[in-house]
């Protein structure tokens, strides 16, 4: 099977390292997988063994409202028809099998001519849409039915990186009975390996962290003055972005007994060492918490109206009774409150949630596609 996937993420790395796990896998079973990326290069998120091609990139904000090139400038009509010209250059060498294509339909609009010409350069193969768990439903009128519509024109199934038991895909989108497509539900794309790391560094700590982006700044203060008025723990805050050391300025004087340093290679070994974990809560963070079985607090990025993460936390809770602190409702005295409400529970048991799904994704490609052929 030669299989291609095209993925651009455009502020968190989440999408591509579940794209990345995922064509790994299919190299591993012996397939020849080929990764397509559009977003800024994230060396420590992309693919290990599969082929891989970084287009010239681009990438967001916050809002989601405009596409920016490497330097920041708004991306030109230039950039992206050659980002197009690549593509088409790509999947005409490869001659995929399988196009596998992350999130669009149901995302990524803006940049859906390039999705459109991948689909018709890989016309005849077998085309599947890629989806995380829960996706966020678009603002504008008649975006659902649209893309609802590429589904029904384009693919021959949905690739649902979830599980059910925890969130549906119908719980964030419910898709129309008329459309009939299968839903193929892998499962959770991650890893239960917690790679053994030199040093004590975590040991008993209080750990914050917003993920590789450069989000996360009022939470970020809001450690900074917790950290203050519990001077007998220590608290390590773990910041991302293009400029960590920035970010870091920014946070004036900070107390004796809090570290702020750049996020590492080593988040997940220092998450099985500390006593809790203040995060956001994306798909890759969701996994870190399941592997490790670190009691967390969740305060999910709500930017720009975002939902998705707020709903990850709360089925999280509600499952598993982490803790959730809102954007709007952030402050020290809540950050404390539920960091001891967390740390005098009981450790949560995940062991329900299997995060095999990239594996799982290769058996059912595999029986789709000989069913088809």
């Amino acid at each position: 099977m030669r299989i291609a996937f095209l993925v651009t993420y455009l502020l968190g790395i989440g999408h591509l390292a579940r794209t990345a796990r995922a064509a790994d896998a299919f190299a591993a079973a012996g397939h020849d997988a080929l990764v397509i990326s559009g977003g800024m290069p994230a060396p420590l998120a992309s693919v290990k063994t599969a082929e891989f091609h970084q287009l010239t990139p681009v990438r967001s904000d916050t809002t989601f409202t405009k596409l920016f090139d490497a330097e920041g400038e708004i991306a030109s009509d230039a950039l992206l028809a050659s980002r197009i010209e690549d593509i088409g250059r790509q999947i005409d060498a490869f001659a995929p099998d399988v196009l596998v294509t992350e999130l669009f339909p149901l995302g990524r609009r803006k940049l859906a001519g390039e999705f459109e010409a991948a689909l018709r350069m890989a016309d005849g193969a077998l085309t599947l849409a890629a989806l995380r768990d829960i996706l966020q439903l678009p603002y504008k009128p008649g975006r659902k039915e649209e893309a609802e519509a590429y589904l029904d024109q384009y693919y021959h199934g949905i690739l649902f990186h979830g599980d059910s038991g925890l969130i549906g895909l119908s719980d964030s989108w419910s898709l129309p009975p008329s459309l009939d497509i299968p839903i193929l539900e892998t499962g959770y794309i991650g890893s239960s390996v917690v790679e053994p790391a030199d040093g004590n560094d975590g040991t008993g700590e209080i750990i914050v962290a917003a993920g590789s982006s450069g989000v996360g700044n009022a939470l970020f203060r809001s450690a900074v003055e917790a950290a203050a008025r519990r001077p007998d723990t220590r608290w390590r805050l773990l910041i991302g972005g293009a400029d960590p050391a920035t970010r870091i300025a920014g946070l004036g004087t900070l107390p004796p007994n809090l570290i702020a340093e750049r996020t590492r290679p080593d988040f997940r070994a220092m998450l099985t060492r500390c006593d809790a974990a203040i995060l956001q809560c994306g798909y890759n963070t969701a996994m870190d918490v399941i592997a490790t079985g670190v009691r967390a607090v969740f305060c999910p990025f709500e930017e720009g109206g975002e939902t998705e993460q707020l709903q990850r936390a709360r089925a999280m809770a509600a499952r598993f009774n982490s803790s959730v602190v809102r954007e709007q409702d952030l402050s020290a005295p809540a950050l404390l409150t539920a960091i001891d409400s967390c740390i005098t529970a009981p450790r949560p048991d995940f062991s329900g949630l299997k995060l095999d799904g990239a594996t799982r994704s290769v058996e059912l490609v595999e029986a789709t596609l000989a069913a088809r052929r």
